[in-house]
């Protein structure tokens, strides 16, 4: 499953650019209402200021005139010079916003003397002013955003850099190609002394038991390996001179070859477990003839069938090459044919190598359903078995570690079949199936 990348850089950006927004948003929106609410306020004030002092001028005198100021004035109704007013306003007493062309108007209408009236407020440039602070506003929204995109940004950058640098040596140390020789440890003081600062503390500190845990590992496999294969050259050494020896009886001889074809396979073995546990070397460019490697194996496990009503047959429809040590190749098709062998009492044992496999069919006694799941796993063995049920969990391991799969099927009483694909372009990740 492919995850989308979500930075952390980004994830920081992001709340300072939306709380600047925001922030800059309801001020500017609180400003505009504010001001808009006092240009109100003052025009209405004036109309009624003004309706008040007509009021009292006519009332001293029933011929004074309406305002005439330049802003505000005051016409009789019907009027000539603001024909349209009467059709705009609908009530008395009621300040309306009224349009005219491209003028404004704020008119108060009201009975003066028994005369109807109309006070009319120019509001054009007043309008004008709230659109320019509505652009200025705007604007100011705008450049309050893209600071906090750049403050946010650059926090951000002062925040992540530390974990960028993190990454970046993790990146390093990963791609050392032998992590026995790499040295995996982080320095603390390269670190702010924060959270970033701890966590590299506690990196480097398992890290630190990491590698020597490798070292570990690597050095007693080295030594068993070392201790191992002495022995077992004296073995097959042994074996070699006691079956050249002229007074040899002729009824030992197969056992003798049977003794030298296990050390010979216990060697393979040893050199296999040795390249599991090491990482691949640059210049590393094994092959192996895949025939060759089965032929061996058959040849190997035939005695062991020696008794038995069991006929082994060997179907060679291809001699693919393939780029990985021999003893790996060896150990995991020799694990499932034996136990292929080990658990057919009668029948037939097929192996069929193909161009891209090579198939296992026998005759056994078939996997019980409920040990698939387990099938794979170190020690997972059935009740009929005499072995340490490591044979599985190594095809899985060297599976994994070659990018092969593993297919598996089998009927409990009726056999298994077992198929090994070598598909690395098809097959990107190493797998097994059951069923």
């Amino acid at each position: 499953m492919n995850l989308r990348y979500d930075s952390f850089r980004t994830r920081l950006i992001w709340p300072f650019v939306l709380l600047g927004y925001a922030v800059s948003a309801i001020l500017s929106l609180a400003s505009f209402t504010i001001f808009s609410a006092l240009e109100e306020q003052a025009i209405e004030r004036a109309l009624a200021v003004e309706l008040e002092s007509f009021y009292y001028r006519s009332e001293r005198n029933p011929d004074a005139i309406p305002p005439t100021a330049s802003l505000l004035r005051g016409v009789r109704l019907p009027s000539t010079e603001l024909p349209g007013i009467a059709a705009h306003v609908r009530e008395d007493r009621v300040i309306e916003k009224v349009i005219i062309g491209d003028q404004r108007f704020s008119v108060l209408v009201a009975e003066v003397a028994g005369t109807p009236y109309a006070l009319v407020y120019d509001r054009t440039d007043t309008d004008a002013r709230l659109g320019r602070l509505a652009l200025f506003l705007l604007i100011a929204t705008i450049m309050m955003t893209l600071l906090s995109y750049l403050v946010g940004s650059r926090l951000a950058l002062r925040l992540v850099s530390p974990i960028g640098q993190l990454l970046d040596e993790l990146n390093e140390k990963a791609g050392k190609r032998d992590p026995r020789q790499a040295d995996l440890g982080f320095v603390a003081a390269d670190y702010p002394n924060n959270e970033i600062g701890e966590l590299v503390r506690r990196i480097d500190a398992f890290a630190r038991r990491l590698q020597g845990f490798i070292l570990r590992e690597n050095h007693f496999a080295a030594d068993v390996s070392h201790e191992l294969r002495t022995p077992v050259a004296v073995i097959r050494g042994a074996a070699e001179v006691l079956k050249s020896h002229p007074k040899m009886p002729e009824a030992c001889l197969p056992r003798l070859e049977t003794i030298q074809r296990s050390a010979v396979r216990m060697g393979g073995v040893l050199e296999a477990m040795l390249l599991l546990s090491r990482e691949k070397e640059e210049g590393d460019d094994p092959a192996c003839a895949l025939s060759d490697v089965v032929e061996d194996i058959v040849a190997d496990c035939r005695p062991s069938l020696a008794r038995r009503p069991v006929e082994l047959s060997l179907e060679v429809r291809a001699h693919p090459i393939l780029p990985v040590e021999r003893s790996l190749a060896y150990v995991v098709i020799s694990n499932i044919v034996r136990n292929a062998c080990t658990y057919t009492e009668r029948g037939r044992i097929t192996i069929t190598v193909e161009s891209d496999g090579v198939v296992v069919d026998d005759t056994g006694i078939g996997i019980p359903e409920d040990r698939f799941p387990t099938l794979f796993e170190r020690h997972a063995k059935g009740v009929e078995s005499e072995g340490y049920g490591l044979g599985l969990s190594i095809v899985a391991r060297v599976a994994q570690r070659l990018k092969w799969h593993v297919e598996l099927s089998s009927v409990s009483g009726r056999g298994t079949r077992v198929r090994l694909s070598f598909c690395p372009d098809l097959l990107p990740e190493s797998s097994w199936n059951l069923r």
